[in-house]
């Protein structure tokens, strides 16, 4: 009898795991996977209805929530915006808006048509095209080619000629060196070799160190010119493209990113919207659910019976997932006003235990609230990790966000005289005095993680 009980205890403990991980794993995800997972349970259960439009009574609601979320493209358009951020081309654009654009292998390709290429050739190109990297450079030598197709290391050159002279400019060449010098010689062909860009060839053939590094009185020194025609030179060279596949569609389509939640600020308020219209809702097909209550076999009653709760279990998951979501929007709401008041400035250090403890749950159950979720707010598309954020601790032992100071660090240097850069022991000496804590070596990680180059790069000498 005791090993009946042991038995019995042991099943019982099992479904609850069931369920729980059921639970679990709707609660991870985000509102694209849940409605791909409810497409599936609607495949695989025939008393699945889902409802393709509100009732009535949630139409105005509906409509409301639609209103705000349809500020996402804008959103979707910074989240997803290519090297540049001020680009102007209107190929990401349209993939925002659903319509494919041509990428750079189409493009050369169409050129290549005029050509009257043998198929063999074609072939060739193909190949080489399907190896020009993302920044539309092609590295590969040109002995691989002839090893590969069997030509003469003569012939694979000449492919590697006709490529580089297409459109745009400076495309398929071995590297950004190459890339620039190809869009000088292509600037001095149009203007009949009237203007002198002897000192932009120099600085890029002998100097692109020294460049990067922004020593240009070394360069000036090494290339024997007043310094004021090497600054002349660099914006000349800043107007040339070192990466011509920029504004080309990618091979990969892009995806939109959907909010979870939205957090709307009015005047006097805020208001958190779910976005429960990311996905369908679940309900009972009236015909089969007769057809249980009616007098039919065993079996069938029996299969109709499971899949009736297999839809109520699971519309309990999406309502607690739901409940959820809910209630650490306002535990973010509350803890982090100063940033939907203000903006990123107000972000505060926050962990996820002190939202488990608020809301009275295991910190787990946070983490998988958390994860590949985003919110919608006045500042912007945000994923809800970037609200729990590490920290360091300051002189007086409270903790201070890393995201505040990196906003404190790119402020500073943003009001710096360019021309006298700040050193990263100054940008330190200036956080004590603002009571931030930070060593010249955070400082320095945290401007690198950010993409600010050092003092020197960021000297200016005009």
């Amino acid at each position: 009898m005791s090993a009946l009980n042991i038995s019995q205890n042991l099943k019982i403990k099992q479904t609850l795991s069931q369920k729980m991980i059921q639970s679990v794993g709707l609660l991870q995800m985000n509102s694209q996977e849940l409605s791909e997972y409810i497409s599936e349970l609607s495949l695989e259960n025939p008393m699945v209805e889902l409802e393709s439009e509100a009732p009535a009574d949630e139409q105005e609601m509906r409509i409301r929530k639609l209103e705000w979320l349809a500020g996402l493209d804008e959103q979707n358009r910074a989240y997803y915006n290519y090297d540049r951020e001020d680009s102007e081309n209107t190929g990401f654009m349209e993939n925002i808006s659903g319509r494919r654009t041509e990428t750079l292998s189409d493009v050369l390709r169409l050129q290549l048509l005029s050509g009257h290429y043998s198929p063999k050739e074609m072939k060739i190109f193909d190949y080489m095209i399907a190896s020009v990297d993302s920044k539309g450079y092609l590295s590969m030598p040109a002995e691989q080619i002839a090893e590969t197709f069997h030509i003469s290391l003569e012939d694979a050159e000449s492919y590697f000629r006709i490529l580089r002279d297409l459109e745009p400019d400076g495309v398929c060449a071995a590297g950004p060196r190459e890339c620039l010098l190809k869009q000088i010689d292509k600037r001095q062909t149009c203007k009949n070799g009237d203007e002198d860009w002897d000192v932009e060839r120099a600085l890029i053939s002998e100097c692109m160190d020294l460049i990067a590094r922004n020593r240009l009185p070394a360069a000036a020194e090494k290339l024997g010119q007043p310094l004021e025609r090497i600054i002349e030179a660099l914006e000349r060279i800043r107007e040339l493209n070192p990466i011509p596949a920029q504004g080309f569609d990618t091979e990969t389509a892009l995806h939109y990113v959907t909010p979870d939640i939205t957090i709307v600020k009015f005047e006097d308020h805020f208001e958190i919207l779910l976005n429960e219209f990311a996905y369908p809702k679940i309900r009972v097909n009236r015909y089969y659910l007769k057809l249980l209550r009616s007098d039919c076999d065993r079996e069938t009653k029996k299969y109709l019976s499971d899949k009736l709760k297999q839809i109520e279990e699971t519309q309990g998951h999406i309502e607690r997932r739901g409940n959820t979501l809910m209630e650490l929007a306002k535990f973010l709401l509350e803890r982090q006003r100063d940033f939907f008041e203000h903006g990123e400035q107000g972000i505060r250090p926050l962990k996820m235990k002190e939202a488990a403890a608020a809301m009275n749950v295991h910190e787990s159950t946070i983490s998988r609230a958390v994860r590949d979720k985003y919110l919608q707010c006045p500042w912007g598309l945000y994923p809800l990790s970037y609200f729990f954020s590490a920290g360091l601790a300051g002189e007086d032992e409270e903790e201070v966000s890393a995201r505040r100071i990196k906003l404190e660090i790119r402020k500073l240097i943003d009001e710096e005289d360019t021309k006298r850069p700040r050193s990263d022991q100054k940008l330190c000496d200036l956080l004590q005095e603002k009571g931030i804590a930070v060593s010249r070596r955070t400082v320095a990680k945290y401007r690198e993680e950010m993409g600010i180059g050092s003092t020197r790069e960021r000297k200016t000498w005009t």
